[in-house]
Order: C-alpha cells, then sequence, then structure tokens
C-alpha cells in the first residue's frame, strides 16, 4: 500500500500577541519614566581623578557657582516635599499643593524662601530662567542664614523616616568660585547645629565621567 504523503508547510507564528506586549511595554516606560529636570545653575565642576561614581538616592546637594551663589537639592521627592512644608512653616511662608508640587518636580533651588511662592508660580524653565539669573542664591549672611535651615530641616525629616540615617551630602562648587565662599559653607556645614564633618567633593573626572571624592 503506498504511502500518503503529507503536504509540506511552513510553521506559522501569530506575531500578535508580541507586537501588543512590545507597545505595552513601550507605554509603561513612558508613563513612569521621570524626566531629569533642567538645572537652574551650570557649574563648570573641577577635573578629578576619583574613580567613585555619584549615588542616585538619598543625595543632598549644595551647589556653589562661579560668583559664590548658594543652592540647594534632594533627590527624593518625598523628602522634597516635607521639606517645603517645614521650611514654609518655620518662615511663615504659604505654599498651596500646585507650588508644593512644582517645587518637589524642580531641581537645585536658590533663592530666599520669602521669594520662593513667586518663583513656583512661573509655569516654565523658560519663565524661571531670568529669576534664576538675577537670584544671589540662598542667603548664608550671620544675620540671614538661610542655607543652615535648608540643611538641618532635610536631616531632621530623613532621619525620622530611615532608622534615623542622615542622608548622604555633596557639596559642588564651581571651579571658578572663591575659596572664601566654598569655607563659608564648609563651616555652616561643621557648625553644632548641623554636624557634617563627612560629605563629597563632586568633581568631573579627566575621562569626562562624573565622579565624587570623600573629604573628612
Amino acid at each position: 500500500m503506498a504511502k500518503i504523503k503529507m503536504p509540506k508547510s511552513s510553521p506559522a507564528i501569530d506575531m500578535t500577541p508580541l507586537v501588543d506586549l512590545g507597545f505595552l511595554l513601550v507605554t509603561f516606560f513612558m508613563l513612569t519614566a521621570q524626566f531629569r529636570p533642567e538645572d537652574s545653575v551650570v557649574v563648570d565642576i573641577p577635573s578629578s581623578r576619583s574613580q567613585q561614581t555619584i549615588p542616585t538616592e538619598n543625595l543632598m546637594t549644595v551647589v556653589v557657582d562661579s560668583v559664590g551663589r548658594v543652592f540647594w537639592d534632594f533627590t527624593d521627592k518625598k523628602v522634597r516635599k516635607a521639606v517645603i512644608e517645614e521650611m514654609g512653616n518655620r518662615y511663615k511662608v504659604n505654599f498651596t499643593p500646585d507650588q508644593v508640587q512644582r517645587f518637589v518636580s524642580l531641581g537645585a533651588i536658590g533663592l530666599p524662601i520669602q521669594q520662593m511662592p513667586a518663583y513656583l508660580d512661573l509655569e516654565s524653565s523658560t519663565e524661571r530662567g531670568p529669576v534664576d539669573k538675577a537670584s544671589k542664591g540662598i542667603p548664608i549672611d550671620s544675620t540671614n542664614n538661610q542655607l543652615i535651615d535648608w540643611i538641618r530641616v532635610t536631616q531632621l525629616i530623613f532621619s525620622s523616616g530611615a532608622e534615623g540615617r542622615n542622608p548622604i551630602v555633596a557639596l559642588k562648587g564651581d571651579g571658578n568660585v572663591d575659596y572664601s565662599v566654598m569655607n563659608k559653607v564648609i563651616k555652616i556645614f561643621q557648625s553644632p547645629t548641623v554636624k557634617i564633618n563627612r560629605f563629597k567633593m563632586i568633581t568631573n573626572l579627566e575621562e569626562s565621567r562624573m565622579a565624587v571624592s570623600s573629604t573628612k
């Protein structure tokens, strides 16, 4: 009896589920991605050979630009929200929920706390840009030292929700800044109220990679 030959055919693969999965992944990443906020200050940091990378979590950064203006920044949004609310309470400055939310989404801040509500009413970086350029930074004078409050409030809020730990602290200074300003910021770090004796100096690797060097 002759054998029955089965017709040969190429296997068919239905790609529809795979395409659906691809679009779902793309949609997920688009909705959950967090864009880096535009920097309010540009700092030309000095070069270094340090191989340590910059932490991306629990990092409080104090920035000093080339003309000596001081800025504050923190990576965690929940901490930022609590910090601006507490700073408002301390300085009797009222912030609306929209202003608080806008503050949470911004990067480094370099304004006296009294000017913050008007600044946070500005809706775009184009509107905030001229204000950033005209600002004199966070006050660090002996009679009006708001930086020490920014740092101390951040420490208190972070440690209350992190098993008593203090945040990682970094100092990012422009390579052309007057050393006296950096020295004043370091003295604020080491003041009895703040007690930051160990922090990271953010520098730029000669291989064009960002790095930090620890300082005691």
